[in-house]
């Protein structure tokens, strides 16, 4: 066989599988509501159009933070200027109907590329996080948080390459211009294989480069900000939904119900965190592509989080660090295997839940009984989110920590 073919044969399968998978539900509308995502017929692609729409008012002279009459929902514009380059580039909403599909083909390949399974065993797992409803979320809707996992995962693969390490940093600098989070993935530009003196520099040079945009654009970064929707619903993976779980049922029953979830998982998710945290904390390998998608992936999750800004769909930035937990399930350590296991699992539970949780919270208007199973739902899947980012908020310090006492050429 092959060695080439070999390497890469079950990465294709993944990366088939799912396109299968998103052409089935593209053909019959009723069944994205199966997996829990919200789906409106004949309006496919809706935030490839936002962002169109947007660039098409400004080259229209339009205000492009007040309501859009280019965009299908009168949506304004709530991302950096620098996707308005639609606009004076001739594109229109019409044409999210090729961009939108092809946005979503290079992140297939991009994910697949990143997960790179090499076993059967490896490929179904891998099929679970990729076709998860989340993700499908984002492949329907045309986000541009592909856009940013496009350019985090080329940055990192540039950086196994020291010579194409200007490469990576002008990639990950890019992706913070274009949506602001990703600037707390700039550190992984320390996972090349330079001296510190050298790993700082390029950090402090692309942090520079972000804080110049943010200047020279700062009106229109505030105009976004001030119209960008705050995600704050049982939808969402943020800190501050643990504050929602207090308001949102109609009955205390259903309060009660979402507390002992999170009381019963907390004690025990402590607890394994605890006893693997020396685990967690030298798990990321200190150079590498691995290493780098790791630290991107983590970290702009782990701020989304804290920042109340994840939308079901940032789940993609979570396919980033399971290249190094599908690396590690089916290593010689056992209990690095482990815990590489637990994470997996976590992430694809959660992930998987909203199917559930979206029927349940249909049914509220029907069946008053339903908010009881919801909020069962949503704590167990508010401890598995809060589990998880821990987790890696351990695994990025340690990684980070060891990284900054070089002292030399690694």
């Amino acid at each position: 066989m092959n060695a080439l073919w070999a390497r890469v044969r079950w990465g294709v399968v993944l990366a088939a599988g799912v396109l299968l998978l998103l052409l089935a539900l593209f053909a019959h509308d009723d069944a994205w509501a199966w997996l829990g995502i919200e789906h409106y017929p004949g309006k496919q692609f809706i935030d490839t159009i936002a962002v169109l729409s947007a660039g098409q008012a400004w080259h229209a002279g339009l205000n492009v933070y007040l309501p859009n009459p280019f965009d299908i929902f009168g949506r304004p514009h709530v991302y950096g200027p620098w996707w308005l380059v639609t606009g004076p580039m001739g594109l229109t909403v019409a044409d999210a109907l090729w961009i939108g599909p092809l946005l979503g083909l290079a992140f297939l390949v991009a994910a697949a590329g990143v997960l790179a399974p090499r076993r059967p065993g490896t490929a179904v797992v891998a099929g679970l996080l990729l076709a998860a409803p989340p993700v499908l979320l984002a492949f329907e809707r045309g986000n541009n948080d592909l856009v940013v996992f496009i350019l985090l995962a080329s940055g990192g693969a540039l950086l196994a390459h020291p010579r194409r390490s200007a490469g990576a940093a002008g990639l990950l600098w890019l992706a913070a211009a274009l949506k602001i989070y990703p600037l707390v993935a700039l550190p992984a530009l320390a996972a090349q294989k330079a001296s510190r003196r050298a790993i700082l520099g390029g950090i402090g040079l692309a942090g520079a480069g972000c804080l110049l945009v943010f200047l020279l654009w700062h009106a229109d970064y505030t105009g976004a900000l001030a119209v960008a929707p705050r995600p704050y619903s049982i939808f969402t993976y943020g800190v501050s939904l643990l504050a929602l779980m207090w308001v949102w049922p109609a009955r205390q029953v259903a309060v009660i119900v979402q507390f002992l979830a999170v009381g019963m998982a907390a004690p025990a998710a402590a607890v394994w965190l605890w006893r693997r945290s020396r685990v967690l904390w030298e798990a990321v390998p200190s150079t590498g592509a691995v290493a780098a998608w790791f630290f991107a992936g983590a970290a702009s999750w782990c701020f989304c989080y804290l920042a109340n800004t994840n939308y079901p769909y940032r789940a993609v930035l979570l396919l980033l660090p399971a290249r190094l937990w599908l690396d590690q399930a089916g290593g010689p350590d056992r209990v690095a295997a482990g815990v590489a296991r637990v994470q997996l699992a976590a992430v694809i539970a959660f992930t998987w839940l909203l199917p559930l949780k979206a029927r349940l919270a249909s049914l509220l208007g029907r069946w008053s009984g339903a908010d009881v199973g919801l909020g069962f739902i949503v704590g167990v899947e508010q401890a598995l989110v809060a589990g998880v980012t821990v987790a890696l908020l351990i695994s990025l310090a340690g990684w980070l920590w060891r990284r900054l006492r070089i002292a030399g050429p690694v």
